[in-house]
């Protein structure tokens, strides 16, 4: 899957040693890629050709650039998709989506940038979330504009 944001750090085998072409190939990158993280601090285990690449360190590499990126947020504040940090929402904007009977979404604006922020978390939290963003409504979802029919008996036959 070219393109992925992140190769599946759970194909590496830890006891085994992978080229470069290798490497690329089980994690589905390109090969620039690999020489791109030997040139950022993926060590291989020797100055030879071909390069060889141990498989726990490959692991720990690709491990510490996910960890480095992560960013927590704070208890009042959300991930914004645009400025990609945690941010304050503004004041007003902020409801809730359900997930499922345990999980939510609170959604709103960024205060920065004014792009869509968000953040997942329990339904038994919903009174802490409340304290955090202020009051919180529930959006339920529209159908208005859709070409689904409804299913209540409430639309209108067409001949």
């Amino acid at each position: 899957m070219p393109g992925a944001k992140s190769p599946d750090r759970r194909r590496i085998r830890i006891r085994c040693t992978y080229s470069v072409p290798e490497v690329a190939a089980l994690l589905e990158v390109h090969l620039h890629t690999v020489r791109r993280w030997l040139k950022n601090g993926l060590v291989p285990i020797d100055g030879q050709n071909p390069t060889l690449i141990h498989g726990a360190e490959l692991r720990r590499y690709l491990d510490a650039r996910v960890r480095g990126r992560k960013q927590k947020c704070g208890p009042t504040e959300m991930y914004c998709l645009s400025c990609r940090a945690p941010r304050s929402p503004i004041l007003g904007s902020v409801h809730i989506d359900d997930l499922n009977e345990k999980t939510v979404r609170i959604v709103g604006a960024c205060c920065t940038c004014g792009g869509k922020i968000c953040r997942a978390g329990s339904a038994s939290r919903l009174p802490e979330y409340t304290a955090s963003f202020g009051p919180l409504q529930r959006r339920t979802p529209s159908l208005e504009g859709s070409s689904i029919p409804l299913l209540d008996g409430d639309s209108e036959e067409q001949d």
